[in-house]
């Protein structure tokens, strides 16, 4: 069976107030009773951020934490009234701030309350709607007790390669949002990063890694794991649980977000944002054309951080590129299989933004062994996009270790120019400039199957 991933959200939106939009899906919600809501506030991060990325600062590490205090003071300013109001009418701990993107989200707020809101600060409100939910569709994974010597995925990469030419990943941090990870795996243990190295951004609020649900473990087994299990091998990996089980709330996933951004101890305190990862490997997202992690994204890559992300597994048809993944600035990824051809569930392109193409390169998704929750010595197979994407999380690690200050453009060209291309494509899905009488790029493999030791040539060379 394939890692499928569907997305639940509540898109449509009507007039129903002077001021800000209020989905038609919340508030036949609260007529039934409460629910939960995502105000957006009118005024957005993005050129704040944009203006941050474009000013000097003597490091990333000083430009990050600049950052991050900026959005804290626009936001607490742009969210005063609306908290103030919020906070008097709820329990504390139901109200949850946001700085990476202007938002608040309520945890079961009653129809009284959306209606005072909007009356009292409707113009300084942009929207009112149910959160986004991601469902990870469930699976039945295929035991696989003994690894092998090198996994079939990373060899098709030619990561051993790079390895046999001294690098692994040394020095750079990897990072993932996920269901968890279970830290204590035999080939996950030694990578770990303590402290700074683990977040719970979920409901679950645990202090110490865990993962109840395995796809977490075995993506992140795929970026960082030893003993030939992943891609980067050398690298230090920390983690931010999103899902619990095989479901995310946007309110989660915008925690994380944030902490990918400037990471904190486990229980939220002693921010340090010099402890950022290089890179963040998402195997989520469903439904398209959908921003609303957007400005999280923008924060990453104003802070230094490569975003990947799986393009979803909604194929084989075109135009089926899911969100985050069919979104601008970051790497998406399809999913190949032993003979380099895109399967069957891997989403295509082209993005209903700007008819772009998608993904922008393909990896090893398909039976794809790695490591287990179930034990610290168990391996399962999954296939899926979610399986893809990690390969390429693990490539941009051996490529900064090779170039520390490479840019998010040089290490995508890097990728992209050195792929590999079967003689013919099998699915070629027109749109974003594709030429179907030289189909390469196009909306199945994007640039081809990614090949790391190649690009590390190309990136030296750049």
């Amino acid at each position: 069976m394939k890692f499928a991933i569907v997305l639940i959200a509540a898109v449509a939106v009507s007039q129903a107030y002077a001021g800000p939009t209020v989905s038609p899906t919340l508030l036949q919600a609260l007529q039934k009773g409460s629910a939960d809501m995502m105000i957006i506030m009118r005024d957005p991060t993005a050129p704040l951020i944009a203006s941050i990325n474009a000013r000097r600062f003597p490091n990333s590490a000083v430009k990050t934490t600049a950052m991050v205090a900026e959005l804290k003071s626009f936001t607490a300013a742009s969210q005063e009234r609306v908290l103030s109001f919020l906070r008097i009418k709820k329990i504390k701990n139901e109200v949850k701030a946001f700085w990476l993107t202007n938002r608040i989200s309520v945890r079961q707020a009653s129809k009284a309350i959306l209606d005072e809101l909007v009356n009292e600060y409707g113009s300084e409100i942009a929207e009112i709607r149910e959160p986004r939910i991601i469902t990870l569709e469930e699976t039945t994974p295929v035991e696989a007790p003994e690894p092998r010597v090198l996994e079939w995925g990373v060899d098709n990469v030619d990561a051993d390669l790079a390895w046999e030419s001294g690098i692994t990943g040394a020095g750079v941090v990897v990072s993932s949002i996920d269901t968890g990870v279970r830290a204590t795996h035999n080939s996950l243990r030694d990578g770990f990063r303590q402290p700074y190295g683990w977040f719970d951004g979920s409901t679950l609020a645990a202090q110490t890694p865990a993962d109840s649900q395995g796809h977490g473990t075995h993506t992140m087994g795929t970026i960082a794991g030893r003993n030939g299990t992943g891609v980067a091998p050398g690298s230090q990996w920390i983690h931010c649980r999103a899902f619990e089980g095989a479901q995310a709330t946007e309110e989660a996933l915008l925690a994380c977000g944030q902490w990918v951004v400037c990471p904190t101890l486990p229980d939220g305190t002693a921010e340090d944002c010099s402890q950022k990862p290089a890179v963040v490997s998402n195997s989520w997202g469903g439904g398209n054309d959908d921003p609303f992690y957007n400005e999280v994204i923008q924060g990453w890559q104003a802070a230094n951080i490569v975003p990947v992300f799986a393009i979803g597994n909604s194929g084989p048809g075109c135009r089926s590129a899911n969100s985050p993944g069919d979104q601008p600035d970051l790497i998406s990824v399809g999913a190949t299989n032993a003979q380099n051809l895109i399967v069957s569930f891997s989403s295509h392109g082209p993005s209903a933004v700007n008819l772009r193409i998608k993904p922008e390169v393909s990896a090893p998704g398909n039976n794809i062994r790695s490591a287990s929750n179930i034990g610290d010595a168990f391996y399962v197979v999954l296939s899926g996009t979610s399986m893809a994407c990690p390969h390429v999380a693990g490539a941009v690690a051996l490529l900064l270790e090779k170039n520390p200050a490479a840019t998010f453009q040089q290490i995508q060209e890097a990728l992209e120019t050195t792929t590999f291309r079967p003689e013919m494509p099998e699915i070629v899905c027109t749109g974003g400039g594709v030429n179907v009488t030289d189909p390469w790029p196009n909306n199945s493999h994007g640039w081809g199957k990614i090949n790391v030791n190649d690009a590390l040539g190309q990136l030296g060379a750049l």
